[in-house]
């Protein structure tokens, strides 16, 4: 009998601690979401996606852009390898932090004849620049996650992904965004950035 009651303990144990894990992962996102413009709208057609700005590899327009109830379409239309829809923060008040980027993203993407050498596909993105040299006062890239999530290509419905990260002490700005590198399109909805602790 002692022996039942100790396991029972153990067990209950186990499971407060796994429900303890969830409720932190929740607290995730149940904070201030830092990002502006999460529903990618605005009175003001002009600024509708401000501070969101994109931009494509060099060369004719090959990407259009459009929204609908909240919901951003990137489209390939023409020959340029790549484009990209983010904001840049600073990074001064989140240094040391654990941040989660996340958002709902649904593809109909493919690689035929794709080129450039570009890793093919279409989602999520960040970068954060840091370890500024005291001389030049320029900063490198210190954590990259580009496409670094599955699936990338193919024909999805709406999934969630997400990317969990780290904020140096040395960092001084992150870029939060989307990128396609691939032929169709990619609609997305929902982007939020959410500190997860220190």
């Amino acid at each position: 009998m002692r022996l039942l009651i100790v396991m029972l303990a153990i067990l209950l144990i186990g499971c407060d601690a796994g429900t303890s894990g969830s409720a932190s992962t929740a607290q995730c996102t149940s904070g201030e979401n830092l990002l502006a413009n999460a529903a990618f709208g605005s009175s003001d057609p002009a600024s509708a996606l401000r501070p969101w700005t994109g931009g494509q590899h060099a060369g004719e327009k090959s990407f259009q852009t459009r929204v609908d109830s909240g919901v951003l379409t990137i489209e390939k239309t023409g020959t340029q390898p790549w484009y990209r829809l983010a904001q840049t923060i600073t990074a001064a008040e989140l240094q040391g932090d654990s941040l989660v980027f996340r958002s709902e993203v649904k593809l109909s993407l493919d690689a035929a004849n794709l080129a450039g050498g570009f890793t093919p596909g279409g989602g999520l993105q960040v970068l954060v620049w840091g370890d500024p040299d005291p001389v030049t006062e320029g900063d490198r890239i210190v954590f990259d996650s580009t496409l670094a999530h599955e699936p990338r290509l193919g024909t999805t419905d709406w999934m969630e992904v997400s990317i969990p990260f780290e904020v140096p002490f040395t960092a001084t700005r992150i870029r939060i965004g989307y990128l396609l590198q691939a032929n169709g399109s990619m609609q997305v909805r929902n982007p939020g950035l959410f500190r997860c602790g220190s």
